[in-house]
């Protein structure tokens, strides 16, 4: 790994300079296009409106105990009108708290589980929302359908060989709702092939501490997760080569 680009993130003193989820996936995203290495996040806490987004074999590596990534405030709307199955906008009865760049989930309260979907906002007209990935399936108004500022803190989707290592997760969730471990959690891997997650504590997400779906060779271990609404650790029954 010594022979891999790295880059810091901080507030100050660093290659790149903030502290919100924005600069930290400005960091991933540049060590994920040069093929791998690691970002090193500085003490500080990192506000997080949307995901932290893993890229293959990239390391993220904090200073334990002291580098908190940690949920912004939650906001939650019902639909203005149903959201069919495929389409990629949303719009919102109360758009207040809602923004380009902001992770979202969208739901009713007959989807749930698999059928609900997490995006990201990439824009917005008025009270309308366009969103970076299609509805699973139809959230109707009449069944209770809403989109809510609610996600995983860092999650990773298709990957293969990243690392988590010191970081404390911080959900908020006096200020968050409920998000299941079909969807979300502190950390959720879906597809994380050959993850490891080390020395993280993960604490007070509204859902499961760390969770992960259809991922194979994952690893966990030092890590605590506690305070967390529901499973500290959710290992779904038809997974997956999985240590702790």
């Amino acid at each position: 790994m010594s022979d891999l680009p790295s880059i810091s993130v901080g507030a100050t003193e660093a290659t790149i300079i903030g502290k919100d989820n924005r600069a930290l996936q400005a960091a991933v995203d540049y060590i994920g296009n040069l093929g791998g290495g690691t970002v090193r996040i500085s003490p500080g806490e990192y506000l997080m409106h949307d995901s932290l987004h893993l890229r293959s074999n990239v390391r993220v590596v904090g200073v334990s105990g002291s580098t908190i990534l940690k949920k912004a405030k939650g906001s939650r709307s019902l639909l203005l009108i149903d959201g069919d199955f495929g389409e990629e906008q949303i719009t919102l009865k109360d758009p207040t708290g809602f923004d380009i760049g902001y992770g979202v989930t969208v739901d009713d309260d007959n989807a749930g589980g698999f059928h609900s979907v997490v995006a990201r906002i990439t824009g917005k007209r008025g009270d309308t929302f366009s969103i970076d990935k299609p509805l699973n399936a139809d959230c109707m108004i009449n069944n209770g359908a809403y989109a809510a500022t609610f996600f995983p803190v860092i999650s990773g989707y298709d990957l293969d060989g990243a690392e988590l290592k010191n970081l404390t997760i911080d959900g908020n969730k006096e200020n968050n709702g409920y998000l299941n471990g079909c969807r979300g959690g502190g950390i959720f891997l879906y597809r994380g092939f050959g993850t490891i997650i080390d020395g993280c504590h993960v604490k007070n997400y509204r859902g499961d501490g760390i969770s992960f779906q259809r991922s194979n060779d994952v690893t966990v271990k030092n890590c605590i997760s506690d305070g967390n609404t529901h499973l500290g650790l959710f290992i779904p029954a038809v997974a997956h080569r999985a240590q702790s």
